[in-house]
């Protein structure tokens, strides 16, 4: 049964994302980030118009990446080191270091709706910087989110940018644990 309705986010997950150049697409053991507040993804897309005879005579869309904010109570230290390039300093601290080499990455998570829940997954991803604020205690004491952007440009083999996986379907029970690069059905 098909849900008329989505809502929450739990269960978010990244795991690397590698290319050996040749056509091989391996996705690394996907690291289960805690505190999934919101993912806003919205698909970049460029209308291209041509007009003759005083019309509009040609027009389609050109599709860009996916691009979104993740917003989460507080990453982890592990998923700081592990995605974002974050060095442990001599005196303990955990230090943003300039120029880090981020891996491209595949972000997972789950939604819930009416009928059923479901999965999705976002391949071949990039990761922009954490945001956040940090602001004084007022009447109420009120977390503090942050939140990273991400583009996704997409599967460089299958060319799939994102996936929903519903219950029953092959991959749905181990996307956290094994995920699969993407193959795409072959047409008959």
């Amino acid at each position: 049964m098909a849900n008329k309705v989505e809502f929450g986010i739990s269960q978010l997950h990244v795991c690397t994302y590698t290319d050996d150049g040749e056509g091989n697409i391996t996705l690394g053991t996907p690291y289960h980030q805690k505190g999934a507040k919101s993912f806003s993804p919205e698909q970049d897309a460029e209308n291209n118009t041509d007009y003759a005879d005083n019309i509009d005579y040609w027009s389609e869309y050109t599709e860009g990446p996916i691009k979104g904010d993740l917003g989460v109570e507080i990453f982890s230290d592990e998923f700081k080191t592990q995605f974002l390039g974050y060095k442990r300093l001599t005196n303990g601290g955990l230090a943003n270091v300039k120029n880090a080499r981020k891996p491209k990455v595949c972000v997972m998570f789950q939604v819930e709706g009416d009928a059923e829940s479901r999965r999705v997954i976002f391949y071949n991803c990039s990761l922009g910087p954490i945001g956040r604020s940090y602001e004084t205690i007022g009447e109420n004491k009120e977390p503090v989110t942050e939140t990273i952007a991400v583009t996704c440009t997409g599967d460089n083999e299958s060319g799939a940018r994102m996936a929903v996986l519903k219950p029953g379907d092959t991959g749905y029970d181990t996307l956290f644990t094994s995920p699969g690069a993407p193959e795409v059905e072959s047409e008959s």
